[in-house]
């Protein structure tokens, strides 16, 4: 992407970037105005908008083309985050506001005891996970500035340009410029810049009306709205299909991956907590921010089937959006798309790089600057300042490195994913640390830790190395997900497990639950030993501290009024650092002014300093003498300061032994073991247990000296309390299992006396929690008579013999009538019995399904032989009524279809003496008409009482369609319709008889309703996938049916006014065979048609598992081999009725040929004397008690040659003896018999044929 080629479009880039300048330092300077009023909340729900980057803008159009509607579920996981989950966003603001937080870093260090570790983790991460996301910003823009200037292919483009020309170069560098200029101006980084969110407002605005702009111009300029777009992409039978919707459990991952993304990307949580101001900020983003996500992406899919359409499927589909209105010369929307598109991409860059540079200045660069100098007053401002933007250029740098790797590889919504993937691990530390209060440090270390090397070798990796192997197979239920969302889960689950199991092995810390409370609770935690108000000395040094980080005003103002105590103010210097320079630096430069004492006034420090010396001298002593003592003692006089103690007190304690020095007061070590701080207020002895991070117990005692002074002793009762834990954890599993379950239990001692009795027991028999507790008997519990009856039990059980037996109880609460006692005797070590247990299961139930059972046993055997007479009779008559229905429909098609057959056959002949008789073409097309309508009378009954049974085997589709199109292709040519065929070589499982009826009557009405006046008919057939199922589609561009009247024409004797028929009109029946028949295979019908735009008619079908086996060849009809001669035709007529023969004979008569017409096979033996007749015409049913038609024609051949011509003429439309006519070699002529088809039948035997 060379400069020369781009110069116009670099010009506009750089005057729009130019009006951003503008409209942020407008934002800035008139802040306080109008980040109070109702404008406030509508900028900040445009803010979030920012998740929409150039991702959305190109990429969604490019994942739509490549996957369908799933697209859309990156835009699904925020809309339901914000509608839903809006309580817990608005506890991450409470919190962070609180908290005084920068970035997520910050908060996740914060929330897990201000913990550097999780901070510098998290810090790393959003990092490296950012990188991939910058990079897809600058391949966006590199891409379109290649296409708009004229380059072909971007990975070549980019290949062929030098570094310092590459057009992502200078983007890079002006995004930097911006972010510098606008989002790191300010040293206090929790500031909010409200001119920067006023301009990332302004291209959420930006990119939607482009968007929109782009999507009605391909809708409505360049088609003629969304039908026509819709039919011209059916009709195009393209393979990719953006309107697919399949839905797997990929889905559901991706729907999680993105709300939980829309929480943690840095700079969607830097807009949403650090810049939230307005009370009604969120209630706002709640109405508009989903709203927004609708709007954007409702052309995504028109855009796409247009660039299918008119761009071809080669061209990148990420660039549809820019290319169509390119394609078609509006250069204003070119425009418009282009600045979208960089307002896309300028925003998120400008706003991550704001927050990561916040990230790595405050969590990883100063501290280790804090650490090892200290700066003077009034250079740390800046220095941190210097090091955020050093790092705003460095991530920028570092990302068009990675764009350079990865560009021409992959696709923008797959770099974009790989984003996404990096950010989730910081979701379990999150979520689960504003809710659950275990959640400790170790566990979220350990399980981001685990995430992020899962995230590297799974996800990252891949885009660098595309050749490298899947690195995680897919097994199990993984096997539904891609690569990516596999990596995504497998990090995901790892992550959230080692959270768990890490925060519930790990001893939190003091500071660790001050910290917790803080943000599980949303409250402020006041601190234990905050019970004295702090010197204005030490207030005026903690205000010193703060003022060379944030400047002396507004440390001042910070601390103006302020009435805290120590450890108060300690925390307020804290908080008020970590708004600058994070919570991970502010502790470090707040513990370091703890330990050289910069709290404490310099007067005060020398005095304690020189008395200390003498106390430290004297106490070495006796430490030397105690520290070989079990116990940890601790002496503290009257003032609370420390004289005496042993490094016993301080490892049972779990103090820091740096801490121990004399003259450190009892409230400094509360600190760290708050417990001393509640004993030192006790007015005599007091005992409290102290619990460790080890996890052990230290038993601390206070007993006060003559002096009034104390002493503390720490004793190690771990293994004692351990016990007592147990105890009590086992007692009450116990208890809540057993008043739980649906059985009575309770133990009996030797004395007979009741130990334990869970709950049910107790209320069944009337026994109280005392009595259960060995104040009572057994025999003071029941009734003399029931403990006679169970006192040879007890006996045994105490005896050591388990015993087992039902019993009947007395009318209870529980309404337990029958029970099934057991009696297990309680052994010690020695095998001696000590008691037994007792357990009662109510079978009172099972009792009363038993007698039920047995009642029903009675009378099953009964009914069952009622209902097998019923059921037999029931099916006999059924049969005898399909017979019945059978032969009636048999007979009916005889007897209606043999006159019509003769009429017929006389009209033809009448026809045929009087050509161009006007009164005989009007009679023969109403006596065709009739003919139409009792075949379709007769499939339909055939249809509606099951007699035809579909044969469902393989059948390929692409000869069927081209026997169809052929068959057609007269009638069409006739009708001046252009009939076209799209090949297709799919193989459906199916009847094919049934099918091509269908796909004849779909032909037929397309060809003969398709004509509209002023414009050629077309008609279209051809197969589109849908799924596992093929859809066989005739599309017509006739008058079209309207909406109301399209299920209509399913039914019967329904004909709509679509225009002027070609040839006859139909009789309304055929479509109605058509929907029996399908609704019979078990095919859905589509109909999809708008009036003035035709019609598309199509049935989907299974397709076949395998390809169908090659088939025998059929048999060609038996056609006798002789030489052609000059003489006319034979023709032998054989049927039973006198009529027939007599039409048949004027037909063939006027024909020129020679008839010999008689009733059965004997009379045409005798009649025709050495001559073999050219064709033999035969019926199948000759009468009752006589031979059929197949017969007849088995005598005629034994005598005449088995090759004898031959044609079964008959009303019988039965599957069976027309596949048996083929077998033999028969051509079939169905009655009434067309004079064509009975035409062409003669000639094709004709002697003269040669001729």
């Amino acid at each position: 992407m060379t400069m020369s080629h781009g110069t116009p479009i670099l010009g506009l880039s750089l005057a729009y970037l130019g009006l951003l300048f503008v409209i942020a330092h407008i934002g800035e300077r008139h802040a306080r105005s109008w980040a109070s009023s109702r404008l406030a909340p509508i900028v900040y729900a445009l803010s979030l908008a920012i998740y929409c980057t150039s991702w959305t803008f190109y990429g969604a159009v490019g994942r739509a083309v490549n996957s369908g509607l799933d697209f859309a579920l990156i835009y699904v996981g925020p809309a339901l985050m914000i509608l839903f989950a809006q309580p817990l966003m608005a506890k991450i603001v409470r919190v962070a506001k609180r908290q005084n937080v920068t970035s997520i870093a910050d908060f996740l260090g914060a929330r897990y005891g201000r913990s550097r570790a999780v901070a510098v983790l998290a810090t790393v991460i959003a990092v490296m996970g950012a990188m991939p996301y910058i990079a897809l910003q600058l391949q966006a823009v590199s891409f379109t500035f290649a296409a708009l200037a004229g380059e072909s292919g971007a990975a070549a483009a980019k290949a062929a340009t030098p570094l310092w020309q590459d057009t992502a170069l200078i983007v890079s560098l002006l995004m930097a410029a911006f972010t510098i200029l606008f989002g790191v101006r300010h040293v206090q980084a929790s500031e909010q810049h409200r001119g920067m969110m006023m301009a990332i407002a302004f291209e959420s605005l930006v990119k939607l009306c482009a968007l929109l702009a782009a999507g009605i111009f391909v809708v409505w300029q360049l088609y003629d709205g969304p039908h026509d777009l819709m039919a011209r992409f059916d009709a195009a039978a393209l393979p990719s299909d953006p309107t697919s919707f399949a839905p797997t459990a990929s889905w559901v991952a991706l729907t999680a991956l993105s709300a939980i993304a829309f929480l943690c990307l840095p700079r969607q949580f830097h807009v949403a907590v650090v810049e939230h101001h307005h009370p009604r900020s969120l209630p706002t983003a709640r109405l508009l921010f989903p709203l927004y996500m609708l709007l954007i992406n409702i052309f995504v899919i028109p855009i796409a089937l247009a660039g299918l359409l008119l761009l071809g499927p080669s061209i990148d589909p990420d660039l549809f959006v820019l290319l169509l209105p390119l394609r078609a010369g509006a250069d204003w929307l070119v425009s418009l798309v282009f600045i979208g598109g960089l307002s896309a991409a300028t925003s998120m860059v400008a706003i991550a790089c704001m927050a990561l540079s916040g990230m790595i200045g405050n969590e990883l660069v100063m501290p280790l600057l804090l650490r090892r100098h200290q700066p003077t007053e009034g250079t740390i401002g800046q220095l941190a300042l210097l090091v955020r933007r050093i790092a705003v250029v460095a991530i920028l740098l570092a990302a068009f490195a990675y764009y350079r790797i990865i560009t021409g590889i992959l696709p923008l919504a797959t770099i974009g994913m790989v984003s996404f993937c990096a950010v989730s691990n910081f979701a379990p530390g999150l979520v689960l640390g504003l809710y659950w209060r275990r959640t400790h440090r170790y566990g979220v270390i350990g399980g981001m830790a685990a995430g992020f090397v899962v995230w590297f070798w799974a996800v990252l990796w891949p885009t660098i190395e595309p050749d490298a192997a899947t690195a995680i197979p897919p097994i199990g239920p993984l096997a539904w997900l891609d690569p990516l969302t596999r990596g995504f889960v497998v990090g995901f689950l790892i992550n959230l497990g080692l959270t768990v199991i890490g925060s519930l092995w790990a001893k939190p810390a003091a500071r660790d639950l001050a910290q917790a409370a803080a943000f599980v609770s949303d409250v402020e935690i006041e601190r234990r030993d905050a019970i004295e108000e702090a010197a204005a000395a030490q207030l005026d040094h903690l205000r010193e501290l703060a003022a060379r980080f944030i400047g002396a005003a507004r440390a001042d103002q910070a601390f103006a009024g302020q009435k805290l105590s120590g450890a108060a103010a300690l925390d307020f210097t804290e908080r008020l650092l970590s708004g600058t320079i994070g919570s991970a630096s502010a502790r470090v430069v707040v513990s370091a002014a703890r330990r050289r004492g910069l709290w404490l006034p310099g007067t005060f420090r020398e005095m304690l300093d020189e008395a200390t010396k003498a106390i430290r001298y004297n106490a070495d002593l006796l430490r030397r003498t105690l520290d070989h003592m079990g116990l940890g003692i601790a002496v503290f006089d009257a003032e609370g300061r420390l004289e005496v103690w042993n490094e016993r007190f301080a490892a049972l304690t779990g103090l820091d032994p740096d801490r121990l020095r004399i003259g450190v007061t009892q409230f400094d070590l509360a600190h760290a073991v708050p417990a001393l701080g509640v004993l030192a207020r006790q007015a005599g002895a007091a005992f409290q247990e102290l619990r460790l991070a080890s996890g052990a117990v230290t038993e601390l005692r206070v007993d006060p000296l003559s002096d009034r002074g104390i002493v503390v002793t720490a004793n190690d009762v771990t293994d004692r309390v351990g016990a007592a834990e147990a105890l009590r954890d086992s007692e009450r599993r116990i208890r809540i299992i057993t008043d739980n379950v649906p059985v009575l239990i309770a133990y009996v001692d030797r004395e007979e006396r009741y130990r334990f009795a869970n709950r049910p027991y107790q209320a069944v028999m009337k026994l109280s929690a005392q009595d259960s507790e060995g104040r009572r008997r057994v025999a003071e519990i029941l009734d003399p008579a029931r403990y006679a009856r169970l006192k040879p039990r007890i006996d045994a059980a105490l005896a050591g013999r388990p015993q087992s037996f039902e019993i009947e109880f007395p009318a209870n609460d529980a309404k337990i009538e029958i029970a099934h006692g057991t009696y297990i005797p309680h052994r010690d070590e020695r095998g001696e019995v000590l008691g037994f247990f007792l357990l009662y299961v109510d079978t009172t139930d099972r009792r009363r399904a038993e007698a039920a059972m047995r009642l029903a046993n009675e009378s099953l055997e009964r009914r069952v032989a009622e209902r097998t007479t019923e059921l037999e009779t029931a099916r006999a008559r059924a049969e005898e009524a399909n017979v019945d229905k059978t032969r009636f429909i048999a007979a009916a098609s005889h007897d209606l279809l043999q006159p019509l057959h003769a009429t017929r056959l006389f009209l033809a002949a009448l026809a045929e003496r009087h050509p161009g008789d006007d009164l005989v073409a009007k009679v023969e097309l109403g006596l065709g008409a009739v003919d139409d309508l009792l075949d379709a009378l007769l499939d339909i009954s055939k249809l509606d009482s099951g007699a035809v049974r579909p044969e469902r085997k393989p059948v390929p589709v692409g000869p069927l369609l081209q026997s169809l199109v052929e068959s057609f292709a007269p009638v069409a040519a006739q009708g001046r319709v252009e009939l076209r065929l799209v090949a297709c070589d799919a193989v459906v499982e199916t009847d094919p008889a049934l099918l091509r009826r269908v796909l004849q009557n779909f032909l037929a009405n397309a060809i003969r309703y398709g004509h509209v006046p002023g414009r050629p008919a077309r008609v279209l057939i051809g197969c589109r996938r849908a799924g596992r199922a093929l859809r066989i589609m005739v599309i017509d561009n006739g008058p079209g049916i309207p909406k109301a009247s399209q299920q209509e024409v399913f039914k019967e004797f329904i004909r709509l006014d679509r225009g002027e028929a070609q040839g006859e009109r139909g009789l309304g029946l055929g479509l109605a065979i058509v929907d029996r028949i399908a609704r019979m295979l078990g095919h859905p019908l589509r109909l999809v048609s708008m009036p003035g735009h035709g019609a598309a008619f199509s049935i989907e079908v299974p397709q076949a598992a395998q390809s169908p086996a090659a088939r025998a060849e059929r048999t060609p009809p038996l056609v006798p081999a002789r030489p052609a001669t000059g003489r006319a035709a034979m023709v032998v007529c054989i049927d039973d009725e006198a009529p027939v023969r007599e039409a048949m004979s004027a037909l063939l008569g006027s024909w020129g040929c020679d008839v010999v017409a008689v009733g059965d096979a004997d009379q045409a033996l005798a009649t025709v004397n050495g001559r073999v007749p050219d064709l033999v015409l035969i019926d199948l049913h000759l009468g009752d008690d006589r031979p059929d038609g197949f017969a007849e024609i088995g005598r005629l051949r034994g005598a005449w040659g088995p090759r004898l011509p031959a044609a079964l003429v008959t009303a019988d439309r039965d599957a069976a003896n027309l596949s048996r006519a083929r077998n033999l070699g028969l051509d079939v002529l169905l009655k009434p018999v067309k004079p064509a088809q009975l035409r062409a039948l003669v000639a094709r035997y004709s002697p003269t044929r040669a001729a």
